[in-house]
C-alpha cells in the first residue's frame, strides 16, 4: 500500500491499515520490543483520527493503557514489623476473630502515629513562637510534617524553599516514582529516570514518559531533551520501537542512512544494519504512513530524507 499520493489516498484506507499492522503485532509472540512495535502502530491511529493533532494527555492515555502504576510498586520492600503485641486479653481476643484483630491493631498503629504526629506539631509551633525557623523547618522535614514544612519555605527566600522541595522530593517519594520524574523536570532538571529507567528496579518507562508529555513545563527544551534522552537510554538497550516512539514524541528530525549519527531514519528500523535489512517494506510504510498522518494537520509537511 502506497500512502504518499495524498490527493487519491482515504484516511479510512490507512487506518485499516494500521490497525491491521497492530493487530500483527499483538499477535507476534516472538517479536522483540513488540509491545512498543504496537504503540507505534497506535500512535499513527490515533494520529490519523485526529487529523495529525494530539496532545500530552491523549499520548498519556496511550502509554497508560495497561501499564498505570500503583503506589505499591514504588515502596520499599522492606517491612517492620511495628504492631504492638498488646496484654494477654488484647491477643485472646484477636486469636478469637482474625477480623478484629486486624481492626484493632490498625487503630492501635493509627492512634500511635497521631500521638507522636501531634508531638512534633506541637514543637514545631513551639520553635516558631519563640523565632526560631530554621529550627522549625528543620523539625518538620526530619518528621515528615511536609505540609507544613513546605507552606513555611515558600514563604521564606526562594533558596530555602527550593532546599526543602528538593529534600521533599527525594526523601518522601521513591526514586523510581513517575511522580519523582514530574518533581525533578519541574525544578528544571533532568529526570534520573530517562537513564535509570532501562534497570529492572525501575520498572516500566512508559509512566514516566507519560508523565512528562502530560505536564510540559516551561522549559520545553529540557523537555524534549529528557524524552530524547529516554530514547538514546532504551536504544542503547536494544529497545528499537520503544525508543523510536520516544524519538518521535521528541519531534526528533529524521536523518539519513549514511549518517550513522541519526537517531531515526525510518520508524521500526535501524540505521546501522546492512540496507538489505534496513530498508524492509514495514519501516518504509510505518515511515509513509506518519509523513501522511502529519499532513493532514499541515499539508507542507514532508520528510525530505525519506523522499
Amino acid at each position: 500500500m502506497k500512502f504518499s499520493s495524498r490527493i487519491h489516498t482515504h484516511k479510512k484506507d490507512v487506518l485499516l491499515h494500521c490497525q491491521q499492522k497492530a493487530r500483527a503485532c499483538a499477535e507476534n509472540i516472538n517479536m522483540v520490543d513488540r509491545e512498543s512495535a504496537l504503540l507505534i502502530w497506535r500512535f499513527l491511529e490515533l494520529l490519523i483520527k485526529q487529523n495529525g493533532s494530539v496532545v500530552g494527555t491523549d499520548l498519556a492515555d496511550l502509554l497508560l493503557e495497561g501499564h498505570e502504576p500503583l503506589t505499591h510498586e514504588f515502596t520499599n520492600s522492606e517491612v517492620h514489623d511495628i504492631v504492638p503485641r498488646g496484654n494477654s486479653e488484647t491477643r485472646h481476643r484477636a486469636s478469637a476473630s482474625p477480623d478484629i484483630r486486624i481492626s484493632s491493631e490498625r487503630t492501635i498503629i493509627n492512634s500511635a502515629a497521631d500521638t507522636e504526629r501531634e508531638k512534633w506539631i506541637d514543637r514545631f509551633r513551639s520553635l516558631l513562637l519563640y523565632g526560631h525557623k530554621k529550627d522549625a523547618l528543620e523539625c518538620a522535614m526530619k518528621n515528615n510534617l511536609w505540609g507544613h514544612a513546605l507552606f513555611l519555605a515558600s514563604k521564606m527566600d526562594s533558596r530555602t524553599h527550593a532546599n526543602v522541595m528538593t529534600r521533599f522530593a527525594n526523601g518522601a517519594i521513591q526514586m523510581n516514582d513517575p511522580l519523582q520524574t514530574l518533581y525533578q523536570l519541574m525544578s528544571g532538571r533532568q529526570p534520573a529516570a530517562v537513564t535509570c529507567v532501562v534497570d529492572e528496579r525501575w520498572g516500566d518507562w512508559r509512566p514516566h514518559l507519560a508523565m512528562i508529555l502530560s505536564n510540559q513545563t516551561s522549559r520545553p527544551d529540557i523537555d524534549r531533551k529528557s524524552i530524547t534522552t529516554l530514547g538514546d537510554t532504551l536504544a542503547a538497550k536494544g529497545y528499537l520501537h520503544a525508543s523510536h516512539f520516544c524519538y518521535l514524541m521528541a519531534q526528533v528530525n529524521f536523518g539519513s542512512y549514511i549518517r550513522k549519527t541519526s537517531k531515526l531514519v525510518l520508524i521500526g528500523s535501524s540505521h546501522n544494519s546492512p540496507l538489505q535489512e534496513f530498508a524492509v517494506n514495514d519501516a518504509i510504510q510505518c515511515t509513509e504512513v506518519y509523513e501522511y498522518a502529519q499532513s493532514l494537520g499541515n499539508p507542507a509537511f514532508c520528510l525530505p530524507h525519506f523522499q
